[in-house]
């Protein structure tokens, strides 16, 4: 009598069960989790932890066009926090499936694999979202031979795009020769990017994320070497980007956080040499037409309109999940601008970028600002930038100033020569404020060397600098620009003048201080790859400097300068001191 009972029992449960399967089923998809980002000055650490890599590859998926591809490949491993040779010591593969392009590997590549790209010229591709892709499963695309030998010369499938990563994570690329085929005096081309990086909210509602560029040469494009938007936790190192024809040799956007953007060239492109506008009104006009957000209001320039979207956003799909118009997070270090800017813009052009670190950077021989900070001149901002406060009683907190700018950077032991009028080495104005300045070298011929606007005076702190002039600036409407109220400068910490600055000083008369002076380019590009040239001017200061070594601010020099030797002394600028003899 007792197995009746026992069946019944059984569809009971059985039925609950299924009824809070339709039940949870029916609820609306749970808040996704925010990332969580490591925070730290020292970049190999952020490496250690935010990129977990493999050692070794589920399958070896081979590209080649020949006619005899290999069975067997010879792979080296990966060491992204070597700076002598990323590639560290080989083992042998068999190959797993071999294709003819690029896109039929892509689409058959699956957590781990490795696609080896063999000698010759390709179509791009496009890489969407693969599950199962993670940590110590990456996906990584690898340009095989010599240096140059792989060459994407034409679009993928998209062409806007050569690389295209859309929607999806954990994926290396390296070594590749993305050429473009953009030249001067020639109306602009071809795809937009040599590579792009789209969480494309809008229609996805996710990021890009845990991605690697390293090694690759992106040049002659259309608009820009490399671009992001809606991206989290990538790695940019070791790549030359150059040439483009219309704007920036790179470009980092919509909301993006958490990069590391290291050892660079960003050479000779029409304007930014290096830009991460996180760009507010492009970030919001993809965030408001997710589906998700559809009963929100429609836009309008105001900062309650904005700062009730981030709201809701947040609460749905959690904070630093979207594209909210600013990046936190970011490490900026060690590269080189040179050469851009015919257009305008900045060298190093940073809007809405927000407690990160910019280090070690040699900024020479650029025809726009040095280092610019602001808020894209956004319209959610326009009210509390023109005409901005007018006394320090205007100012109680962060609350009376622009929320778009850049804020709680720290800028360090960089390098900025240049003679451009009209221009600034070293600019915050629009809400850019609390950044805090040590030892830097910001040069500029003509006024100005430092330029801080009335928005961005708010506990500035900046000392051990050497410069030639500074400038406080306030707006009135537009581009009117007058000299900012001297009552303001109470706000600051610590202005970039006084004892504990040098000023005053011109390219003049900071070349003898340096090693070998010149404004030769950094690179030289030639055939299918480029190399450093040899006739570079070299910026180390010279052991008995008087002005860029033994002196500056200890408690905030890195541990290496840009080429990565220890800094064994005190000093200003992105390179150590030449050690003097007997040392």
């Amino acid at each position: 009598m007792t197995q009746p009972v026992q069946k019944r029992a059984l569809l009971g449960t059985l039925l609950l069960i299924g009824i809070s399967v339709l039940l949870v089923a029916s609820q609306p998809s749970a808040k996704p989790p925010s990332p969580v980002f490591f925070h730290t000055e020292n970049s190999d650490e952020w490496v250690s932890h935010s990129i977990d890599i493999q050692r070794e590859y589920s399958r070896v998926l081979l590209v080649d066009g020949s006619a005899t591809p290999p069975q067997h490949l010879s792979i080296p491993s990966l060491n992204l926090n070597s700076r002598s040779n990323v590639n560290g010591p080989s083992r042998d593969y068999p190959v797993s499936r071999s294709f003819k392009t690029l896109q039929e590997a892509a689409d058959a590549a699956r957590e781990g694999d490795l696609v080896a790209v063999m000698p010759g010229h390709y179509a791009g591709f496009v890489l969407e979202e693969k599950p199962s892709a993670a940590d110590q499963r990456y996906i990584h695309f690898k340009a095989m031979g010599e240096p140059g030998d792989v060459v994407i010369d034409q679009p993928s499938r998209i062409p806007d795009w050569m690389i295209l990563l859309r929607a999806t994570h954990h994926v290396i690329v390296q070594g590749f020769n993305l050429a473009g085929a953009n030249a001067a005096g020639v109306t602009p081309s071809g795809p937009r990017a040599g590579i792009m990086l789209d969480g494309d909210f809008s229609q996805t509602g996710k990021q890009t994320h845990h991605i690697v560029l390293v090694g690759n040469f992106s040049h002659n494009h259309r608009k820009w070497g490399f671009h992001s938007r809606d991206t989290h936790t990538v790695l940019i190192q070791d790549n030359l980007f150059a040439r483009s024809s219309v704007e920036h040799s790179a470009y980092a956007s919509d909301g993006s956080d958490n990069y590391v953007i290291r050892r660079n060239v960003f050479y000779g492109s029409n304007s930014g040499g290096l830009q991460c506008n996180l760009d507010s009104v492009s970030s919001f006009h993809d965030l408001i037409k997710n589906p998700e957000l559809k009963d929100y209001p429609k836009e309008q320039p105001t900062r309650e309109w904005a700062v009730g979207l981030m709201k809701l956003a947040a609460a749905k799909f959690g904070e630093n999940n979207f594209p909210d118009g600013r990046g936190i997070n970011f490490i900026i270090e060690d590269n080189v601008m040179n050469e851009n800017g015919k257009a305008g813009g900045g060298s190093l052009n940073l809007a809405g970028l927000q407690d990160s670190l910019i280090q070690n950077n040699l900024i020479y021989n650029n025809l726009n600002h040095g280092i610019a900070q602001w808020n894209d001149q956004n319209p959610y901002d326009e009210a509390y930038v023109d005409p901005g406060p007018t006394s320090p009683e205007q100012v109680k907190g962060p609350d009376d100033l622009p929320l778009w700018g850049c804020h709680g950077n720290l800028v360090r032991n960089n390098t900025v020569l240049m003679n451009n009028p009209g221009r600034a080495a070293m600019q915050s104005r629009n809400g850019s404020w609390g950044t805090k300045m040590r030892n830097n070298i910001f040069i500029n011929d003509q006024p100005n060397s430092i330029e801080i606007y009335n928005t961005s005076i708010y506990r500035l702190d900046s000392a051990f600098n050497v410069v030639n002039t500074v400038a406080y600036l306030s707006s009135a409407g537009g581009e009117n620009v007058k000299e900012m109220p001297g009552s303001l400068k109470s706000l600051a910490i610590q202005l970039p003048e006084g004892p504990d600055t040098i000023t005053g000083i011109t390219r003049e008369k900071a070349a003898k201080e340096f090693v070998r002076y010149g404004n030769e380019p950094w690179v030289i590009i030639e055939g299918k790859w480029w190399r450093l040239n040899p006739n570079r001017p070299d910026f180390h200061p010279r052991a008995d400097s008087k002005l860029f070594a033994n002196w500056g601010d200890s408690k905030e020099l890195p541990d290496k300068d840009l080429e990565g030797g220890k800094r064994a002394h005190i000093s200003v600028g992105a390179f150590a001191p030449v050690a003097s003899d007997g040392q």
